[in-house]
């Protein structure tokens, strides 16, 4: 039994080298795409930190760019580039806005001649908006336009306007999802000087938003006034773009408002 054993043995010579030959084919077939499946997710991972290390670097530079303009720092309206903000470098832009909603926000010489005021209050299930137009200049004046721009979840409530300005129904814009507008456009009685009129409507829309005033401008007739925003506000469109060398890593847009001593940042937009 041994002996036929051994010859069979023996009868298998060379049989060895096409089964070590065929196991090496499959696993090269098998490691090349394990290969390129760890150079892969070694790339994707690279890329995820470098953009993680982007945004949080551009952020930086929005972040620096409020404190500019918080602080009324000098020349904080020129470009300018942060150096070394987590190996990067960051280029800042502030920019004032000049545009809503198509309209162009122009004021003139004596724009401080009208002085306005917004109180919103919760009356479940409504909320009560009123603007105040006051004439603090020698002259009179008359209202052209009112357009005030809303966050999401807000929409007007039909047929509430109550106006001593522009009384009749407003044109509304966009949608309650994506935030709304409004607009009223004609013209008004005269405003004399030290004379304050109102301008009243509803709104519909979740609780806690009293703060929610909108932005808004109030346009008039006279150029010397032009046209100018609602309340103390200032708005501001800034752009940072993080850089590695020349090449662009992450933007980020971030649109803020400026009023009395605080900022509100009502929009950041990631720009890849």
């Amino acid at each position: 039994m041994k002996k036929k054993l051994i010859n069979l043995i023996k009868g298998q010579d060379g049989i060895a080298l096409p089964i070590v030959l065929a196991m090496f084919a499959i696993g090269s077939l098998m490691l090349v795409p394990s290969i390129n499946y760890v150079a892969t997710n070694l790339h994707a991972r690279a890329m995820v930190e470098e953009e993680f290390i982007g945004i949080t670097s551009a952020d930086a530079g929005i972040e620096d760019a409020l404190w500019k303009i918080m602080n009324d720092s000098p020349n904080y309206l020129e470009p300018y580039t942060l150096t070394d903000i987590n190996g990067l470098s960051v280029d800042v832009n502030i920019d004032t806005v000049d545009v809503i909603w198509g309209e162009i926000v122009e004021s003139g010489h004596h724009d401080e001649w009208i002085v306005t005021s917004v109180n919103v209050t919760y009356n479940d299930p409504l909320y009560d908006y009123t603007l105040s137009v006051s004439n603090n200049g020698s002259g009179n004046i008359r209202v052209l336009m009112i357009l005030i721009d809303f966050p999401p979840e807000m929409d007007y409530e039909p047929n509430s306007t109550d106006s001593e300005i522009l009384d009749f129904e407003p044109e509304k814009l966009g949608a309650p999802e994506s935030g709304i507008a409004l607009r009223w456009e004609g013209m008004s009685d005269m405003i004399t000087p030290d004379e304050t009129r109102y301008h009243r409507f509803q709104l519909s829309g979740p609780d806690g938003m009293q703060d929610e005033e909108g932005i808004g401008i109030v346009k008039t007739q006279r150029a010397d006034i032009g046209t100018v925003w609602i309340g103390d506000v200032k708005p501001y469109s800034i752009i940072a773009v993080a850089k590695d060398g020349y090449d662009t890593v992450i933007t980020i847009k971030a649109g803020v408002l400026e009023f009395y001593t605080l900022i509100q940042v009502n929009s950041w937009r990631i720009i890849l």
